[in-house]
């Protein structure tokens, strides 16, 4: 149990790292696989979610741990985006606060330092994409200047069939 109040730190991890493998793992089951199972039911699969984690991690410029207490409670990562994506743009990623780590500003400290990251690097806009049975999330990402945008790749592909069970995937862009 995290005591209200406490103090968190933000820290870059590598991708591998078995805090951030763990907070990633736990995000796959809290969201993808209870929001979107008829999609992502095969990450239930360890070796599934192994191969998909892997592939994803490719392409991660940056990966963030936020430890509340001591303890870690909150996963972003900043990563290259695939081809056809705005141009000049970074993405931002399994973005994940565990539920007793909720409304302390875990999620945005992550985002400021991915914004911060992403202007480092000279990026011209932060992109990423979820889901719509993710209303907190949405919210969270227009509190920070997040906009919608057409969807690009490869959520793009989600708003035909047979990807469109849910509703189509909402993209956001920040300018930065």
């Amino acid at each position: 149990m995290l005591k209200p109040g406490g103090t968190t730190e933000i820290r870059a991890v590598p991708w591998g790292a078995p805090e951030a493998v763990g907070l990633r793992r736990e995000f796959t089951e809290q969201s993808d696989l209870r929001l979107y199972p008829l999609l992502f039911g095969h990450l239930a699969s360890r070796p599934a979610w192994d191969a998909d984690d892997a592939a994803t991690g490719r392409a991660v410029l940056l990966t963030l741990v936020a430890d509340v207490d001591g303890r870690p409670a909150g996963h972003a990562a900043l990563r290259t985006p695939e081809v056809g994506a705005p141009e000049g743009a970074l993405e931002v990623t399994r973005v994940f606060v565990r539920a007793g780590a909720r409304r302390r500003g875990v999620a945005s400290m992550l985002l400021a330092h991915l914004v911060g990251t992403a202007r480092d690097r000279g990026a011209k806009s932060l992109v990423l994409g979820t889901g719509p049975s993710q209303p907190e999330a949405i919210a969270t990402y227009r509190r920070h200047g997040f906009r919608p945008v057409e969807p690009y790749p490869p959520y793009d592909r989600f708003s035909a069939p047979p990807y469109d069970m849910y509703g189509p995937a909402l993209c956001f862009a920040k300018p930065l």
